[in-house]
């Protein structure tokens, strides 16, 4: 990350103007400690995605191709929808993006990248597998059959989504699991909606600064 705010002419005052443009107020000795050799800060999620903002605007501006000079990469859509780990995601039927993200081929594992996508949980219900905040790859299904067996997805009760850990049941219903357990399981029918599910969870990423993406691969929470 600090090679890239090099490339594209971004200092970190320069950087911190940009913010403040941007609505946040974000010092340049905050800026620093994103770069610490020893136990760097990491920035909020809504400054992450703003820092990223800044970035596209400048390599756009300047014909960067920091990416695209990157081996084997693959573009992965990051979606404007939410998705609740325990607060409720809206569902956005259109699945509108909000920007492509650059990732490495073995972070998609045997996923076809059309089907890949990257959409931000938020709520506590799945700690400590997963943090409030966290940007989840998914695997959507687009209609494609899926086997029936437990794991981590993002399904649909409602116009409500949700990732959750799935337990199918013989009755066509389905039984939607907690990690923390401070929250009790329920079914689908038990809500009184319709499920679907739209994609299986395979992976988690976060962003650290000075050492670019952390991804947690494929067998994420199915135990």
């Amino acid at each position: 990350m600090k090679e890239r705010l090099k490339a594209v002419g971004l200092g970190y005052q320069k950087l911190s103007d940009e913010f403040t443009g941007q609505g946040l107020n974000v010092s340049v000795p905050t800026i620093k400690a994103w770069f610490k050799k020893d136990m760097p800060n990491t920035p909020r999620p809504e400054t992450l995605r703003v820092l990223y903002e800044i970035l596209d605007k400048y390599s756009a501006e300047i014909g960067d191709d920091f990416n695209d000079n990157q081996n084997n990469t693959k573009g992965v859509e990051l979606l404007k929808m939410r998705a609740g780990f325990g607060t409720e995601g809206t569902l956005d039927p259109d699945f509108k993006v909000e920007r492509c993200i650059k990732l490495p081929q073995e972070f998609l594992g045997k996923v076809n990248a059309k089907y890949a996508k990257i959409i931000q949980c938020y709520g506590d219900s799945m700690l400590p597998e997963f943090n409030d905040g966290d940007y989840l790859l998914i695997e959507f299904l687009g209609g494609r059959d899926y086997i029936k067996r437990p794991g981590i997805y993002l399904v649909r009760l409602g116009d409500v989504v949700y990732i959750k850990r799935i337990e199918f049941l013989p009755n066509n219903d389905i039984n939607l699991i907690s990690i923390n357990p401070a929250y009790p399981a329920f079914t689908a029918s038990s809500k009184g909606y319709g499920w679907e599910i739209l994609g299986a969870v395979y992976g988690k990423i976060s962003v650290k600064l000075g050492s670019g993406f952390q991804f947690a691969s494929q067998g994420v929470g199915v135990k």
